[in-house]
């Protein structure tokens, strides 16, 4: 399930240069930041929700993603989670959490990643999908899923 925020018209002027892209992000993230602040969860949703898919947008730019474009992917979809989750909705936000540890993954298994420094990401997305599965009682379900993430590292930095 792919979660869309930004309308046609602004996800193609996006795609099409990446020094706005990448303006956009971060007065949304900003935006969204202060929304979140003052608990406007509608705001604080519609800016990072806009901010996620723009990261996303940048990560599918690049053949070698540069590792600005994964922090901010995994930033703003963490961000989001969290909205979602102070909203209530614990099934988007488990979704916002995989999403963005299944890409780092991915990203692990890829040979052109082989160049990228990604080990910190990985645990830090483990330690948010840690946190949510064991505030929700359901830590054993992660446990495939930190196995195959200490796996690939392992293997990446040997």
């Amino acid at each position: 399930m792919a979660m869309q925020f930004l309308c046609s018209t602004h996800r193609q002027q996006l795609q099409g240069c990446t020094m706005v892209a990448e303006n956009r992000w971060h007065e949304w993230m900003e935006a969204g930041r202060q929304a979140f602040a003052q608990e406007d969860w509608q705001a604080a949703l519609k800016y990072l929700g806009c901010s996620f898919e723009l990261s996303e947008i940048l990560l599918e730019s690049d053949d070698l993603p540069a590792l600005s474009n994964i922090d901010r992917y995994m930033v703003s979809g963490h961000f989001l989670a969290e909205c979602f989750g102070r909203c209530h909705d614990r099934c988007l936000q488990r979704h916002c959490l995989l999403a963005v540890h299944h890409h780092l993954l991915s990203m692990l298994r890829n040979p052109q990643g082989r160049g990228l420094s990604l080990k910190r990401n990985v645990e830090i997305s483990l330690q948010m999908l840690t946190r949510h599965y064991r505030s929700a009682g359901e830590e054993v379900m992660l446990q495939d899923c930190y196995e195959e993430s200490m796996r690939l590292l392992k293997h990446r930095c040997h």
